[in-house]
């Protein structure tokens, strides 16, 4: 046990300088997680008033219960789903499982401290999703010394089950596509089926409860029907969670401690069947994970010159970085596939309710009406700046490229055009999730061409916006010392900049519009004109200050 909790400890160090590595990187993290705190509380409080407003309507028909239930359920969905990514990036595309199968370490150990590393990212996430509820919880109940006790154990737990669960599915996947020389290539399809399954999961999951939910008669019946009908309910999402929420709901009782039992040994139990199916399918899936084919194709001569034929040295860096993003399976997976899997993923709350037609027609009349002016033209412009602010390509430009970084310098190129090179792939598929989301909700709210011009006329400069501030960031913040690709994107904080910027900048936009109350026209041109004035403000501090701050980079 201690080999895998040193060996987790060096995994996690060697994540980078975030966790304080490098000398004077303390303070530098702490201002980054300080400043993550800020931007999070805002929806943090939201998500405390709603739920204790949740608890006091249960409270009154004595169904309070299910409010933990839901909670850890909801937890556990999330957990799922973004372990999907995790287990990808921490067991496979780490590629640091050949170093250390010399070492004096079982498989287990291996196994062990990289469920751990993924297990340490879960909590983060727990922190978020279900942390505000079993406070806001315990103070609505008034709840002792024994239910925090219980709450702190619960949430050391919940992560393992579901984590667990996506490992196996990740597993099975990049076990049996892991065959032939394109070795690559199967991982990545395996890679984007396992992801589809979560997000089918989600979809069937969403869609058998949403008519149960919004049918109030339905509702009624169950709740005179017996005792604790809701959390039966709510927790058909992952079964183990009625035994956590029982166990806070009977903490200061023998039944609470024995459901504290059952939840634990379950956890202990999926722990087992992690280890017993890791040995058997992990190491077969990860060896050769390095190795590349190269296809041995004859060029002949008007080939050849088309291959050396001469582009504009931005044209061609931005080609390179292009390339790059594509071949590179970390890049791939959290840069470039996010800008199309987000508008697919935001039809799901819409396409898998039961009630999905009629809720579409009410939204188009809603959005289209003429009493409610500009403002859906600045919730699609705060919609795509958040997609912007989600994608991570132009805040890791920098960072991507590792120690190859300072190359840049001894190229013929000047600095500004470097930077606009980079900038271009993020802004390109940032106006791809853009165009992907408008032609969804074209098709299915029936959007008017007006709107939708409207919306491409502030879409475009709300999404350079976003694009220029990341990577002003990623030159004031790189991360060069990076061991293997997936750090560089995913064990990186500067992305939360920019989704703390376009969260902020998209709220402000929507509370500016309803305090105009001005048309679509007056909206939409508001808008426009504002971000443009932005934009050129950033273009010429990129391009003047760029180059100083280029020199300033050290290794």
């Amino acid at each position: 046990m201690n080999r895998i909790l040193l060996l987790s400890k060096i995994m996690i160090k060697n994540a980078g300088s975030t966790w304080g590595n490098k000398k004077g990187a303390g303070w530098k993290s702490f201002l980054i997680l300080f400043a993550i705190v800020i931007g999070l509380l805002p929806l943090m409080s939201v998500g405390v008033m709603f739920i204790a407003g949740l608890y006091d309507g249960l409270a009154m028909i004595g169904q309070q219960g299910a409010l933990l239930g839901l909670g850890v359920a909801i937890a556990s969905l999330a957990i799922f789903v973004l372990g999907i990514v995790y287990v990808l990036s921490v067991f496979y595309y780490s590629q640091d499982v050949e170093h250390m199968l010399p070492l004096p370490l079982a498989p287990w150990h291996i196994l062990g401290a990289k469920f751990l590393v993924a297990l340490f990212y879960e909590y983060l996430t727990a922190l978020v999703f279900f942390g505000p509820l079993l406070i806001t919880y315990g103070v609505k109940s008034g709840g002792g010394v024994l239910y925090y006790l219980f709450a702190l154990i619960i949430f050391l737990i919940v992560p393992i089950f579901p984590l667990v669960l996506s490992a196996l599915v990740v597993m099975l996947f990049m076990r049996y596509t892991n065959v032939g020389k394109s070795k690559d290539r199967f991982r990545l399809i395996g890679g984007f089926a396992a992801i589809a399954v979560a997000i089918g999961f989600q979809a069937v999951i969403q869609r058998q409860t949403s008519g149960k939910m919004d049918n109030i008669e339905q509702m009624q019946q169950m709740i005179v029907s017996g005792e604790n009908v809701l959390l039966g309910l709510v927790t058909q999402l992952f079964p183990a969670s009625k035994l956590a929420a029982l166990a806070l709901m009977g903490s200061d009782s023998v039944s609470g401690f024995g459901y504290l039992v059952a939840f634990a040994f379950l956890a202990v139990a999926s722990v087992a069947v992690f280890f017993y199916a890791g040995n058997r399918l992990y190491f077969p899936g990860v060896m050769g994970i390095g190795e590349a084919m190269a296809k041995r194709k004859k060029v002949d001569d008007s080939a050849f010159q088309k291959l050396v034929q001469p582009r504009s040295a931005l044209i061609a860096y931005g080609l390179k970085e292009w390339k790059i993003l594509w071949r590179t399976p970390a890049f791939l997976m959290n840069c470039t596939l996010s800008s199309i899997l987000l508008p697919l993923i935001a039809l799901i709350p819409l396409l898998s309710r039961q009630d999905s037609g009629e809720m579409l027609a009410s939204l188009s009349a809603q959005m289209q009406g003429g009493e409610v002016g500009g403002i859906p033209i600045a919730i699609a412009c705060a919609a795509f700046m958040m997609m912007a602010g989600a994608n991570s390509t132009s805040v890791t430009a920098i960072t991507r490229d590792g120690q190859g970084f300072f190359l840049n310098k001894s190229f013929p190129i000047a600095y500004p055009k470097i930077l606009i090179a980079k900038l271009m792939p993020g802004i390109l598929l940032s106006m791809v999730s853009m165009l992907l989301l408008l032609a969804e909700a074209g098709w299915l709210l029936q959007l008017s061409p007006l709107f939708v011009l409207y919306c491409i006329l502030v879409g475009i400069p709300g999404i350079i916006f976003i694009n220029l501030f990341g990577i002003m960031v990623d030159l004031n913040m790189p991360k060069l010392g990076w061991s293997s690709e997936q750090e560089a994107v995913k064990q990186n904080l500067n992305p939360l900049f920019t989704l703390i910027l376009s969260a902020l900048a998209g709220g402000l936009t929507i509370v500016g519009a309803y305090v105009v109350s001005g048309s679509m026209m007056i909206v939409g041109l508001g808008l426009f004109a504002l971000f443009v004035i932005l934009d050129f403000i950033f273009y010429r501090i990129l391009v003047t200050k760029g180059p100083d701050w280029i020199e300033k980079i050290e290794a």
